[in-house]
């Protein structure tokens, strides 16, 4: 599983998802059975700074309401760079 030090940019990814969840007031399991992932594995993208892949990382950006630019340049929905 690659790490946010694996792929530049994607260091406030996890923030920028549970941040999102939470404004959503979603739980980390009601967000992981919408997606289709384990909740601890959810946990792991948004602590411990692990990379979905592709199709998960549309799924959480769709129902999280991210901005798509998250996609492109992670911190933009938290405000950094």
């Amino acid at each position: 599983m690659p790490n946010v030090k694996d792929c530049p940019g994607f260091e406030t990814f996890g923030a920028d998802v549970q941040q999102a969840r939470e404004a959503v007031k979603m739980s980390r399991r009601e967000l992981a059975e919408k997606v289709g992932i384990d909740p601890r594995y959810l946990a792991n993208i948004e602590l411990c700074g692990t990379i979905p892949s592709v199709p998960v990382v549309m799924q959480l950006i769709r129902i999280c309401k991210l901005p798509a630019r998250t996609l492109l340049q992670p911190g933009a929905a938290s405000g950094g760079q």
